[in-house]
């Protein structure tokens, strides 16, 4: 009797879902997402993070460029609420496309920073968080402080749940708010199959 070829008998290989992950920030949001996906792990997915640096509508074109050239299954846009006057353009391309969502926190990415170590409630100015978070060691000049407290990424998730409950991708919520509980909601779950 013939015995099974133990390399035959594998499950088949699952595909994992690729996702391109484009952020507004060249230095602290790409470090922060590094040292997130190095905690989380995530065995379900494969996280690119890919810097750009300009206006929120640029950055969806290069987006959807990106995943037609490098075959990717989701584009997710990390952006400041900052300044930008096309925002809402680029969150209603975002709205109509099936394969890219878009991040928003207001009013910038050290906001949700902050809510590593600090409940921080009520408006708050740009100037002000980046203060903070300086202040608080979480960052330097323009990058991520070696002792970050990554592993609070619950609280800040919690926290920014608590800010605004209807947190959502492609939507951009009241001051102070951040959609990135969103993104580590699809690191740390798998998709339900179907």
């Amino acid at each position: 009797m013939r015995r099974p070829n133990p390399r035959n008998s594998r499950k088949p290989r699952q595909h994992k879902t690729r996702y391109a992950v484009f952020t507004e920030g060249r230095v602290t949001e790409l470090q922060y997402l590094e040292q997130l996906r190095q905690r989380i792990r995530p065995q379900h997915a494969e996280f690119k993070f890919i810097k750009i640096g300009k206006d929120p509508s640029a950055i969806y074109k290069r987006c959807l460029r990106v995943l037609k050239q490098d075959n990717f299954d989701q584009g997710i846009i990390v952006v400041d609420v900052d300044q930008h006057e096309r925002l809402e353009e680029m969150l209603d391309d975002c709205r109509r496309s099936p394969h890219v969502n878009a991040l928003v926190s207001n009013p910038c990415f050290e906001l949700w920073l902050l809510w590593h170590a600090t409940d921080r409630r009520g408006y708050t100015e740009t100037r002000e968080c980046i203060r903070l978070a300086r202040i608080n060691n979480l960052t330097g000049d323009k990058d991520l402080n070696t002792k970050f407290p990554i592993a609070n990424f619950p609280e800040a998730a919690k926290r920014a749940q608590q800010a605004w409950s209807e947190l959502a991708p492609n939507e951009k919520g009241p001051n102070p708010s951040s959609a990135m509980p969103w993104l580590i909601d699809l690191m740390t779950t798998p998709p339900l199959k179907n």
